[in-house]
């Protein structure tokens, strides 16, 4: 139904908005977050998977835990540890509002402020 009711011309367009969404999310977190499976030109397709390995050791921070801190935010988590174990796979449909998108960029660029301290010692490992 959704399909008939898209028609080719509405799916191609729901499928590049939400691989412009997905870039987009990649984009602003660059620098705070490695970003897995990038392509020859430095973009992704319609998933951001963004790497929460590198934390265990650093801060003893893991996927579930940034999982977690995300509802806080009000956020259901994204796919957590698919296609790869210790990352978080987002993928931000044509649906998402520019508003929603960045209000996700700034939960987690905070909660990666957050691991940060963590790193730098100055906040507990353990709280």
């Amino acid at each position: 139904a959704y399909i008939a009711m898209m028609g080719p011309r509405g799916l191609k367009e729901a499928t590049e908005v939400a691989i412009l969404n997905a870039n987009y999310i990649a984009k602003k977190l660059e620098g705070h977050y490695k970003i897995v499976y990038r392509g020859h030109n430095g973009r992704i397709a319609h998933e951001c998977i963004l790497d929460i390995r590198p934390f265990k050791e650093s801060a003893g921070i893991t996927v579930d835990d940034v999982a977690k801190r995300l509802m806080d935010f009000g956020f259901h988590s994204p796919t957590m540890s698919w296609p790869v174990i210790g990352t978080l796979m987002v993928e931000p449909t044509e649906s998402e509002s520019k508003e929603e998108l960045d209000r996700f960029v700034s939960a987690m660029i905070q909660i990666r402020e957050e691991i940060r301290e963590i790193e730098k010692g100055q906040a507990d490992r353990e709280d």
